[in-house]
């Protein structure tokens, strides 16, 4: 029934990001890069990000790929470590992007005197998770937040993991690692 609930909660948090920004610019609606904790250019960390679950659990995350947001298409990949509250690592694999469901963006990287290339925004991807050694193909939703631009108060540069029916990783892990939209 937890389960349930969770994936509930956070299936109407993926739909109300969908309606909840205002008009988008024409600069918006393009092919973008993502970046999470990879290293991107030796600007960004290259040690991934994190995200925290209910029961405490943790999951790291990097990768990089693309999404366009008029087709609403994603692709690219990375690699997630699962671990228990008390620091076990639970689970190590890759997970690979399969759509786009929505971007918000936050507009360019000028107000922090970056190139004007650098967007902030959050976007929110589907994707599967294949845990290593095993043959699962986990669906879920990953969420990607970067605090470039204009971000609305309350954002929070990181990244959030829905895996559907099994654990929602709902809370960014503060000052874990870097994220960055690249507009093409």
């Amino acid at each position: 029934m937890r389960a349930r609930l969770a994936l509930i909660a956070a299936l109407a948090i993926a739909l109300s990001a969908l309606g909840s920004s205002g008009a988008q610019a024409d600069t918006e609606k393009a092919t973008f890069a993502y970046h999470i904790g990879d290293g991107f250019g030796g600007v960004l960390n290259n040690t991934g990000n994190s995200a925290v679950a209910e029961n405490g659990d943790t999951v790291n995350l990097r990768g990089s790929g693309t999404f366009d947001v008029v087709t609403k298409s994603a692709s690219g990949s990375g690699t997630f470590t699962h671990k228990r509250a008390n620091g076990t690592t639970l689970a190590t694999g890759t997970w690979t992007a399969t759509g786009l469901l929505a971007f918000q963006s936050y507009g360019d990287a000028t107000p922090q005197g970056l190139p004007s290339n650098l967007f902030g925004g959050r976007a929110a991807l589907t994707i599967v998770g294949m845990p290593a050694g095993t043959s699962l193909v986990l669906p879920g939703i990953l969420e990607i937040e970067c605090l470039l631009g204009t971000p609305p108060a309350g954002a929070e540069e990181g990244v959030r993991l829905l895996v559907k029916g099994i654990i929602n990783f709902n809370k960014t892990v503060q000052g874990s690692g870097e994220t960055v939209f690249v507009k093409h």
